[in-house]
């Protein structure tokens, strides 16, 4: 037994010292080694390292894992104190590797907490955060109390960077970030809209974790504007819950540069006030309220109108946005313009078919309120206007992108208790005489007198063609006769065509309409001249007749260079007065009347191309099928050729 004895110690020996020479030959300490490892199950008791070499009081680790961390790093340096049954971690430098967040374990009551969550001061470099889909790459610092449970952290990424502190405790552990800055936010950390997720953010915020995260901040910056945005982000529902809100005072910069940028060219200036908040009510659907006024709102914009544009505003509105399907909803907001409000709803869906369908209304709104809240600058040559009395309007709109023939359009008005006190133009002359100055699109123009007294060639409308107001029907404005101004069923069918082209190819205006900006308006395409032919198309209406409306149309449009009205085109292209036209050649001038200079080509190369004859030929037909023109002279019409007579000239 003793000799055993004697054997197997000398045996133990033998192998401790082989460990010896070897550890000193591969440059390992094996006491050291073994307070390495202690240290680091400390942190994690899974801890595990692939291989370790150690001098002194250094050692480098290599595939170092900290399974409860979630954290796998490629290459480490420790540097340790203290003896190896009782060891220290003093710092770390950390080169690559991976993090999992989602894999940290939260802290609870009863736990050990410093022994799950003590990390030496620490710099890191080249470490990738793992999201879902999404990966950051991360460099910074950690340093704290000896206790480990403050710590300081700073952080850089490719989505940002942060500073701040963590408190680590039983049951609790907890950041406040003294200042971040981010381009993004990782997409599998925060269901962060679409909309937001390319936003330059700066702030600071404190969070909270026990069973749950609870954060709370303020972004100072959007974009490098000042701001001061409320968040808060609670994750005990099973998904972050978010709230975002702000007295738009603090956001006045923010606005007017993204409405810059949405717009383009365009100069904007305003004072806003009130407040806006928008929830994640679920992990794809967004809650907004705004309670929003806009004062000293400045706009120069060319398609809003030559001048700048002035006026006050307020918005009331909640409403719904889902971020997956790109869908929007408000089911009851109040646009206030001036003392002018106006009650809307709409639904939007704007995936890969598109779709927008909304409604405005005012039931019952004085004239003052409508003449006064009109912003200075779109009322041009109305600029004074004064109204009274008592209307009403309800306008629907469907817009669909992806079936433009499902568009729609419906307008219910109600203007007849309305009284013009005051108006810069007048309308009433135009019953029997007046005047206007025509021009044309090759800077031509010419005063034109509407009555036989002063302009002999004025063609009454007895006078006028007997094809003229059917073929004219029939190309510009169906039904004429009928409506008091505005027809549902132009505006419907010119956005219907204009959103299968992608472009605007064709414009709803009537022939009364094409008057009012004939008469008074330039030839300037903005919205401000629009709001200004809708006046004057509901003057013209009032206080002229149709035959009268014919009458002062056909002596005025314009027709070629220097040529005004159809008479004046008769000479010219063909070298006859009105009344000695063809059907056919009546058509032809009529058929030119969205662009005289465009199709004056026609006249220039001395012939009319077949595709524009069949053109005529289908004016003809379908104004003969309505019987708006003689059976037989549409017949004889459609069996000729538009020839033009050389002899035509200027006037």
């Amino acid at each position: 037994m003793r000799r055993e004895g004697k054997l197997l110690r000398t045996l133990v020996l033998c192998v401790i010292g082989a460990i010896v020479i070897l550890a000193a030959r591969f440059g390992v300490d094996p006491l050291a080694f073994i307070a390495v490892r202690k240290a680091l199950r400390n942190i994690d008791p899974g801890a595990s390292v692939g291989s370790v070499q150690v001098t002194g009081r250094l050692a480098v680790l290599r595939d170092l894992e900290l399974p409860e961390k979630g954290l796998i790093l490629e290459n480490a340096v420790v540097y340790w104190s203290g003896s190896p049954f009782r060891p220290s971690l003093d710092s770390m430098l950390v080169g690559g590797g991976e993090w999992e967040p989602v894999r940290f374990p939260v802290s609870g009551p009863g736990s050990d907490s410093r022994a799950s969550t003590c990390i030496p001061p620490c710099r890191f470099a080249g470490i990738r955060i793992l999201n879902g889909n999404d990966t950051s790459l991360v460099c910074g610092e950690i340093s704290g109390t000896a206790d480990g449970r403050i710590a300081s952290l700073r952080m850089e990424s490719d989505w940002g960077e942060l500073m701040g502190t963590v408190l680590m405790e039983d049951g609790r552990d907890s950041a406040c970030i003294d200042w971040f800055s981010c381009s993004r936010v990782p997409c599998d950390i925060l269901p962060v809209p679409e909309l937001l997720r390319d936003l330059r953010l700066q702030g600071a915020m404190t969070a909270v974790r026990t069973d749950h995260l609870v954060a709370r901040g303020e972004i100072s910056s959007v974009n490098g504007a000042p701001s001061e945005i409320s968040f808060t982000l609670d994750d005990s529902p099973g998904y972050p819950a978010i709230s975002i809100s702000s007295r738009l005072e603090t956001l006045r910069e923010v606005l007017i540069s993204q409405t810059r940028e949405l717009l383009g060219d365009v100069y904007i200036d305003m004072e806003p006030s009130g407040f806006f908040t928008v929830e994640l009510m679920d992990s794809d659907t967004l809650g907004v309220v705004v309670d929003a006024l806009l004062e000293g709102i400045r706009i120069y914009f060319p398609g809003l109108s030559e001048d700048t544009v002035s006026f006050t505003a307020s918005v009331d509105l909640k409403g719904f946005a889902c971020m997956g399907t790109r869908a929007v909803r408000v089911d009851s907001g109040v646009v206030r313009i001036g003392d002018l409000p106006i009650g809307f709803d709409l639904r939007g869906w704007f995936t890969d078919r598109p779709r927008l369908e909304m409604n405005t209304w005012n039931h019952s709104f004085r004239g003052e309120a409508l003449s006064g809240s009109v912003p200075t600058g779109l009322l041009g040559v109305l600029s004074g206007l004064e109204l009274s009395g008592e209307g009403s309007f309800e306008i629907g709109v469907v817009l669909d992108w992806d079936c433009p023939d499902s568009s729609d359009f419906h307008a219910d008005i109600d203007v007849s208790r309305l009284q013009v006190d005051r108006s810069p133009v007048s309308v009433g002359q135009l019953r029997y005489g007046g005047s206007c100055c025509m021009r044309d699109s090759w800077g031509g123009s010419r005063i034109i007198y509407l009555d036989t007294l002063e302009n002999p060639g004025f063609i009454v409308f007895d006078s006028l063609h007997p094809s003229f107001e059917g073929l004219l029907r029939c190309a510009e404005d169906a039904t004429f006769r009928a409506h008091d101004g505005f027809c549902e069923y132009h505006i419907r069918n010119s956005i219907r065509a204009n959103m299968r082209s992608g472009r605007f190819v064709r414009g709803g205006s009537t022939i009364t309409m094409q008057l009012a900006r004939n008469l008074f308006l330039n030839r300037e395409k903005t919205l401000a001249r629009k709001v200004q032919e809708i006046f004057l198309t509901w003057r013209l209406e009032s206080y002229l007749s149709k035959n009268r409306i014919l009458e002062i149309y056909a002596n005025i449009v314009e027709l070629g260079p220097g040529v005004f009205g159809f008479d004046q085109a008769a000479r010219y292209y063909f070298g006859r007065d009105l009344d000695q036209l063809s059907t056919r050649e009546v058509a032809y001038l009529v058929s030119i009347l969205p662009g005289p200079r465009l199709y004056h080509g026609f006249y220039t190369r001395g012939r009319v191309p077949d595709y524009w004859e069949d053109y005529i030929d289908r004016l003809i037909r379908i104004s003969s099928e309505r019987g708006w023109i003689d059976a037989d002279s549409a017949g004889r019409a459609e069996s000729a050729s538009i020839v033009f007579t050389p002899a035509g000239g200027a006037f």
